[in-house]
């Protein structure tokens, strides 16, 4: 089977979003995957390991050179060819694909000559160098309307992808004290995600919360105590801070839930549009509970997925309506409806969608 280089914004070793999931599913199918972690400056030379995936490496470096990107574009791809020329020398095979999430550095995809070259944007404000990773690319991906506007006056070969989601084979048990978080005979609303990004609307969460005593609220995910959230909540005895956790432990907690929790600042268009499809909502979906949404740009057509409000003045009342109802909301007819839209986007079916699109090209891997 070929080899592909993924080149990633964020590193191996974290939280998995969209490249990590696409990175084990191609090594899944036979793939040699080789994923290229942010620069490090500690490092003076190229390393690749194994990763606990079969087919699957890590690769760790320093930059190519200092200031590239104010470079010659001609110097600039020269300088790029001769690196991967040496990163292919290291694994001891030829890259057939570079997939670019990352537009910062190796922006100019014309370094890799006469490999397939994919650009694919998943974050609006990821937007560096647009126009010269779109119009060098074979292909372009992007998984929101937003996004997809952005990059077609520079591509006609752009295509939209909806984020995926990775279902587990099996869940992994939670302890009995992280059982024990939860309300047996109440309420479990959760929210999952780093409550420190600035999207996050702590505000609104913190009303939320005072609102509500009688809801136990979990918070997963990285906070800090000067945090503003913390701040406003430090007191509340119906929160559990669970801080962060492994990913492949969310699945299993959000069983035990029985509301699940988006709440970002979306009032300018601008944040409509960089908030327009989470990536946490795809998990969120595929545990069937409810979800109670502030406004969600890709989900406006889609009905029965989310309870979503177009400002975040009406959350509160929203909220109060799916705790009233909640066995409603929970239904078996409407958890099989969120379950159903994650099994149609699971990150093997993205892929599959992906290669159909370089079918229809007359390309490969």
């Amino acid at each position: 089977m070929s080899a592909i280089l993924i080149i990633s914004p964020e590193p191996w070793k974290g939280h998995f979003v969209s490249k990590h999931h696409y990175a084990v599913n191609l090594a899944a199918r036979g793939y040699g995957v080789y994923f290229l972690n942010p620069p490090d400056a500690s490092l003076s030379g190229v390393r690749i390991e194994k990763t606990n995936h079969a087919n699957l490496w890590e690769v760790s470096g320093p930059m190519v050179a200092k200031g590239l990107r104010f470079y010659p574009a001609a110097v600039r791809r020269r300088l790029e060819a001769r690196w991967l020329r040496a990163l292919e020398k290291k694994a001891g095979r030829r890259f057939s694909a570079i997939w670019l999430f990352e537009n910062s550095r190796f922006f100019d995809m014309k370094f890799a000559k006469n490999r397939l070259k994919i650009y694919h944007q998943v974050d609006l404000n990821q937007d560096f160098h647009v126009v010269d990773a779109a119009s060098s690319a074979d292909i372009c991906l992007a998984n929101t309307d937003a996004i997809l506007r952005k990059i077609l006056p520079y591509s006609d070969r752009t295509y939209k992808i909806h984020h995926g989601v990775s279902m587990p084979s099996a869940l992994l048990p939670l302890s009995e004290e992280q059982k024990g978080r939860f309300f047996e005979n109440g309420i479990n609303a959760v929210y999952v995600g780093n409550l420190e990004i600035p999207y996050l609307d702590t505000k609104l969460l913190g009303e939320l919360v005072k609102a509500f005593p009688a809801i136990r609220f979990h918070f997963i995910g990285k906070y800090s105590e000067d945090g503003s959230l913390y701040k406003q909540c430090k007191d509340s005895e119906n929160i559990r801070w669970w801080g962060a956790v492994k990913s492949e432990m969310i699945p299993s907690i959000l069983l035990y839930c029985d509301i699940q929790l988006l709440t970002y600042k979306v009032e300018s268009d601008w944040e409509k549009e960089q908030m327009a499809s989470p990536h946490k909502l795809m998990e969120y979906l595929s545990s069937g509970k409810v979800v109670v949404a502030t406004y969600t740009d890709e989900y406006k057509d889609k009905p029965g997925l989310l309870e979503m409000v177009d400002r975040p003045g009406k959350y509160i009342e929203k909220f109060y309506d799916v705790v009233s109802n909640i066995d409603d909301y929970n239904s078996n007819t409407k958890q099989t409806v969120r379950r159903a839209f994650a099994q149609e986007n699971t990150y093997p079916k993205q892929l599959d969608r992906i290669i159909t699109i370089l079918n229809k090209h007359n390309l490969k891997f």
